[in-house]
């Protein structure tokens, strides 16, 4: 087989090193605009004190255009979706589920996630985390009560693929009342029948069990309505013009849209429901709602 010419053995050398050098400039312009804003705290995943990484590219501009946001509700939702921990690399919306697991289930206070998970108000509690919510995954992995899952396309739920258990919010394959907590985070919008996901949150709850988790929610939309249907033919029918995150064009779809009525409705399905950090505002996106399952 011949030598690839000089000028594309060039290329195949240089790409790779001018993409590392790329990324690189933009960690450390990131790392630079943490420390110049001060925009250094206490994590509380991890607990170290690092800067939080802000990077706006993360919400792409046909993202902004499908959804109809604003410039100030694009930097919202980049904030909720990054403020990256340097250190463990919770971003904001994860780092806030835990500051409300502390709030509510830490009576000695514990500083961080970390600290908590090693403490013995945690240790008997069951923990259910559908779908990963970064950073916190890490943190609660070594727990003995963590039973983590993903929704692996094409997979049989239950099913154990590579280490991974396939699970589906809308039909989860846990017995009755297994968890005192189930963690999700951005994942509600994506379940084709909201109405059998809470269901099937609220039977794998023990009474007095919470669900924590966080959803996109606009501030000036009041009434939660389907995005799209999925039919029993397998068919999606667009109620509303479609939209996938992250990429707007592309992703994962997006069933539901949120409204603020959505608290009225975890009501009616059987939760006392609270509301961390919010209400949503055109400043800030990234509200953890807490539903406890009433005895």
């Amino acid at each position: 087989m011949p030598a690839p010419p000089i000028p594309q053995l060039l290329k195949r050398l240089l790409v790779p090193i001018w993409n590392a050098a790329h990324h690189g400039g933009w960690a450390f312009r990131d790392y630079a605009g943490a420390i110049v804003a001060g925009r250094i705290e206490r994590c509380r995943v991890c607990g170290r004190v690092r800067p939080m990484i802000y990077r706006r590219r993360v919400i792409p501009d046909r993202l902004a255009e499908l959804w109809g946001l604003t410039p100030d509700l694009a930097d919202a939702l980049a904030r909720k979706e990054t403020l990256d921990c340097a250190g463990c690399g919770a971003k904001l919306r994860c780092r806030r589920i835990a500051q409300v697991i502390l709030d509510i289930d830490s009576p000695n206070q514990a500083k961080s996630l970390a600290e908590w998970v090693l403490s013995p108000e945690a240790a008997s509690l069951r923990i259910a985390e559908i779908n990963r919510v970064d950073g916190v995954h890490e943190i609660l992995a070594p727990h003995p009560g963590f039973s983590p899952s993903d929704y692996i396309e094409g997979a049989p739920v239950g099913a154990i693929i590579k280490g991974t258990r396939s699970e589906d919010i809308t039909r989860l394959t846990y017995p009755d009342q297994s968890f005192d907590l189930v963690l999700t985070s951005e994942t509600l919008e994506h379940a084709p029948d909201l109405a059998a996901a809470l269901r099937e949150i609220h039977r794998v709850l023990i009474p007095g069990g919470r669900h924590i988790f966080t959803i996109p929610m606009l501030p000036q939309v009041a009434t939660t309505q389907p995005r799209a249907e999925l039919m029993p033919d397998g068919r999606v029918i667009d109620q509303m013009p479609p939209i996938h995150h992250p990429g707007g064009d592309w992703g994962y779809r997006v069933y539901t849209e949120f409204g603020r009525d959505f608290l009225e409705i975890l009501d009616r399905a059987g939760f006392d429901v609270q509301e961390y950090f919010g209400p949503p505002s055109v400043h800030d996106l990234a509200q953890v709602i807490v539903a406890t399952r009433r005895v």
